[in-house]
């Protein structure tokens, strides 16, 4: 597994490249970077799976990078490492799916603790989708939107076929050899709607015929419908439905 440390001093980067055993978690020797541009080359040239970053850098801070990096590589967790213990900042991180805020000067026990969960997630994941793809549903069947643009219908078609997976508009950018905004844009014109708010929309419909034809747990739901964080999937269930999953599946059961 590869881990990305990006903070703009370079005393802090050395820090905890040097302090935490990665191999003893599974990683490789860290790669790192000293800006957002930086860090985003690292996401260019080779996957990463888990990233440690500071909140406060020029020309592009921590969230900035971690909002970026959720629209292109979903699969990645992120640990934010910094000295600013404002709770605006604690709160945007946590709403963009940060696995933890750890203030410097870094407890590193604490640090090694969450390094350990992060690890049995990652590990534990496709044991859970193995099991959950035993009852899983059929996909749900594309839809046809009336465009002049030709790319319209099989960007559509890349999202349904991969709904129950993570899914970077860099890949579907690829598939297709476009350009990622130009994905973006052309998406949002022809469709009415960002390619990124689509997507989850779509994965909270699949998310409701699960809860309300199957009875797989409400965590491997979230998982077969792409969402790589639970509190995250919650969060967003709510906002779409204005219940919980639980709350939700027992309602449709008694009608």
């Amino acid at each position: 597994m590869n881990v990305l440390i990006v903070d703009d001093e370079a005393y802090a980067v050395n820090a905890l490249a040097t302090r935490i055993e990665w191999e003893k978690f599974g990683f490789t020797a860290p790669h790192t970077a000293r800006s957002m541009a930086q860090a985003q080359a690292v996401f260019l040239d080779q996957p990463v799976d888990l990233m440690l970053c500071d909140i406060e850098m020029p020309q592009g801070s921590g969230l900035d990078l971690f909002e970026w990096v959720k629209s292109y590589y979903p699969k990645t967790e992120c640990i934010f490492v910094t000295c600013h213990d404002e709770y605006s900042y604690l709160r945007a991180a946590m709403q963009l799916g940060s696995c933890d805020y750890i203030l410097k000067p870094v407890d590193y026990d604490q640090l090694n603790e969450t390094l350990e969960e992060i690890v049995k997630r990652l590990s534990s994941r496709q044991k859970q989708i193995t099991v959950a793809e035993k009852d899983k549903l059929k996909p749900l069947a594309g839809e046809t939107v009336t465009s002049t643009n030709p790319y319209i219908d099989q960007i559509i078609s890349y999202i349904t076929d991969h709904l129950t997976e993570p899914i970077a508009i860099a890949d579907i950018a690829d598939v297709l050899h476009l350009n990622a905004q130009y994905v973006m844009r052309i998406f949002k014109k022809e469709v009415g709607c960002p390619i990124l708010q689509y997507i989850i929309a779509k994965r909270i419909a699949l998310a409701v015929r699960y809860l309300e034809e199957t009875s797989i747990s409400v965590a491997d739901v979230a998982i077969l419908c792409g969402f790589d964080n639970y509190s995250y999937f919650i969060r967003i269930f709510k906002r779409y439905t204005n219940e919980t999953p639980i709350v939700y599946r027992k309602n449709a059961k008694k009608t």
